[in-house]
């Protein structure tokens, strides 16, 4: 066991060296970009044109690493990333080019995802089915506490430092991550190895096996809807809540954001050391608590308007860090759930498949959640989003009322 746990930390641990590293890149580079093309339109098509490709061929990427240690296949990742970027930090010592720059974002961008879908499926194989939700706990509390640092020490370092200097930075922290990850005790499960097979084959039994299993379905539609009615929060309901209509500074709507990061650092916390309340068994109460908050809040938007702007400002603050625990205690033991129940054949296959269907999902949710908004406001677009979530939640629950 104790073996067991040691490899846990390790991995997680290994994924938060890695978190911090593109946290901070991530808050760098549109600053970089932005400074010197002085361009919001390219900073934004720049994104755009990174992130597409690896939306696409997520949809591929487990079928492809299944077959693969899935410790050898992390630290490929963390190796190749450390050094794509030493070449950037070698490169812009020189030069400048904002191709060059797009061309190496993207390959990070891609072997990122094949990180992540391995290393879900590493967390799975190395733990069991009664510590899954304990650990995953742990690591969002641990992701978390990184989204809420990451971003402040980012824009100290670029404000105070070169873009050169954390280039290099971020590929000494990648490479950190390699070295902890390498202690990982961990050998391929040769039970799941199968002989004959093709690509186009095992895609196909990937796509029949979440088809054929009632409740992964249901559970993976409603993480689709999920990701269409609420992950638009940050882009549009809240700064179209808060700085649009309230005309709240940009720099205390950040706090929007703290707030609702201590809350999901606080539920991580709970749950890693909780041994009594099983949140699967509630997940249905809490899907709807959570929804019901933001009902509630888009509703004191219109209540609460006539009176001081502040007022409003304060509840919202308080109302993001109580949507930031529930949405944890929400999100953990679903992702448990997935760890436990989808066989570990077809993980790989599983969680990239959800990659790219409820990750296509979002930009179209921001795109519906910015028209709508646009007609009936903010605050309203959020109470219809999530009466939607409230009603689909029942739909799902109901039809597995037997396994829940």
């Amino acid at each position: 066991m104790h073996n067991k746990e040691s490899n846990i930390i390790l991995l997680l641990l290994g994924r938060a060296v890695s978190l911090f590293g593109s946290t901070i890149y991530l808050i760098v580079l549109p600053l970089y970009i932005l400074n010197i093309t002085n361009n919001l339109k390219t900073t934004g098509i720049f994104f755009a044109a990174v992130n597409l490709p690896t939306t696409i061929i997520s949809i591929f990427i487990g079928t492809i690493i299944e077959k693969f240690n899935k410790k050898n296949i992390i630290l490929i990742c963390d190796f190749l990333t450390s050094m794509l970027y030493f070449i950037l930090f070698l490169y812009f010592k020189n030069f400048s080019s904002l191709t060059f720059l797009f061309l190496i974002s993207l390959i990070i961008n891609i072997i990122s995802k094949f990180f992540e879908i391995a290393s879900k499926v590493l967390f799975s194989e190395i733990n069991t089915a009664e510590t899954l939700e304990k650990y995953n706990g742990l690591q969002s509390f641990i992701e978390n506490t990184i989204m809420i640092i990451g971003p402040v020490i980012g824009t100290y370092l670029f404000a105070t430092f070169d873009f050169n200097l954390i280039l290099m930075l971020v590929s000494l922290g990648y490479f950190l991550s390699f070295l902890q990850e390498l202690f990982i005790k961990y050998k391929k499960n040769l039970n799941i190895s199968r002989g004959e097979s093709s690509f186009f084959r095992d895609f196909k039994e990937g796509i029949s096996y979440i088809r054929s299993n009632k409740i992964i379905l249901n559970f993976f539609v409603l993480v689709m809807f999920l990701n269409f009615f609420i992950a638009n929060n940050d882009e549009i309901i809240n700064p179209g809540i808060l700085i649009k209509k309230y005309e709240i500074s940009e720099k205390l709507f950040g706090f929007s954001a703290t707030s609702y990061g201590a809350g999901s650092v606080f539920a991580g916390i709970f749950i890693f050391y909780n041994n009594k309340f099983k949140f699967l068994k509630k997940l249905k109460f809490l899907f709807i608590l959570n929804s019901f908050l933001m009902c509630l809040l888009g509703l004191l938007s219109i209540i609460l308007f006539k009176y001081n702007h502040y007022i409003y400002f304060s509840v919202f603050i308080f109302f993001q860090f109580l949507i930031g625990m529930i949405t944890t205690f929400v999100n953990v033991p679903l992702i448990s759930s997935f760890q436990k129940n989808v066989e570990i054949e077809y993980q790989s296959r599983f969680f990239s498949l959800l990659s790219f269907f409820s990750g296509g999902l979002i930009p179209l949710g921001v795109l519906y959640a910015g028209y709508l908004s646009s007609y009936i406001g903010a605050d309203i677009t959020y109470i219809v989003n999530n009466m939607a979530i409230i009603v689909i939640v029942f739909l799902v629950f109901r039809k597995n009322k037997k396994y829940l």
